[in-house]
C-alpha cells in the first residue's frame, strides 16, 4: 500500500472517530442545558454562571464538527481537493474555538472565580437575599460560604440543619468538577487530536501533486 493511500485511509478512520465525538459534545451540551435549566430555575445566585450560552455553544460546536469530519472523510474517499482544503480551514477554526472554550470552561474551577460570582451577592442582607442563600443551600445541600457558620451571623440569620454539611463554596466547586471541568478538558483534548487530522490532510494535499495518480484526484 502506497505511503499516500495509507494516509487517506488514517483520515478517513479519524474523521469517523471525530464525527463520534462531535456527537458526544452536541449531546454534552443537551445534558448541560437541562442542568442549567434547573440551575437557573433554583439557585438564582448562581445566574451569572454563564451555563445556558455554554450549553448552546457546545451543542453548535459539536454538530459543526461532527458535520466537518464527514466532509473531511468524505473527501478523503474521494480524493476531492476542494472538499479537502474546506474541511482544512474549517477544522483549523474549530481547533482554535474548542481551546478557547475549553480554556473558557476550565477558568470557572477555582475559588477565584466562584468568589466572584456568588460571594459579594452571598452576603447581602435582607430577606430576599436570605432565600436566595437558603435555595442555595437546599439545592446544593450545603451551610454558609467560606464556612458552615457565616451564614448565621447577625443580618444574615439563614438557618441550616445539616450535619457535617460541605461549605457552599466548595460543594460548588464539586459541581463544576462533575459537570463543568470534563467538558472543558475533554474540548481541549479534542482540540490537540484534531492537529493530527490537520497535519494529515494538509499532507495529504501536498502529496497529491507529486504522486503518480494524480488525474485522480478531483478538482
Amino acid at each position: 500500500m502506497a505511503l499516500h493511500d495509507l494516509g487517506r485511509y488514517i483520515l478517513i478512520g479519524v474523521n469517523i472517530i471525530f464525527t463520534v465525538c462531535g456527537l458526544g459534545i452536541a449531546a454534552a451540551g443537551i445534558f448541560l442545558l437541562v442542568q442549567a435549566e434547573q440551575l437557573e430555575s433554583d439557585v438564582e445566585l448562581l445566574q451569572d454562571l454563564p451555563i445556558t450560552e455554554t450549553s448552546y455553544v457546545l451543542m453548535m460546536l459539536g454538530f459543526a464538527l461532527a458535520i466537518t469530519s464527514v466532509i473531511g472523510a468524505i473527501g478523503a474517499l474521494t480524493k476531492q481537493r476542494i472538499m479537502l482544503t474546506i474541511y482544512l480551514f474549517v477544522i483549523f477554526a474549530l481547533v482554535l474555538f474548542q481551546l478557547c472554550i475549553g480554556i473558557y470552561l476550565y477558568q470557572y474551577d477555582s475559588s477565584e472565580a466562584i468568589n466572584t460570582l456568588v460571594e459579594n451577592k452571598w452576603f447581602e442582607e435582607g430577606e430576599d437575599a436570605r432565600q436566595k442563600r437558603i435555595d442555595y443551600q437546599d439545592f446544593f445541600e450545603c451551610c454558609g460560604w467560606n464556612n458552615i457558620f457565616d451564614s448565621r451571623a447577625p443580618g444574615y440569620d439563614t438557618p441550616c440543619g445539616r450535619s457535617d454539611p460541605p461549605t457552599c463554596k466548595q460543594a460548588t466547586l464539586d459541581w463544576l468538577a462533575v459537570y463543568f471541568t470534563p467538558v472543558a478538558i475533554a474540548a481541549i483534548v479534542f482540540a490537540s487530536l484534531e492537529f493530527v487530522s490537520l497535519l494529515a490532510t494538509l499532507g495529504m494535499l501536498c502529496n497529491a501533486k507529486d504522486i503518480e495518480d494524480e488525474e485522480d484526484w478531483l478538482l
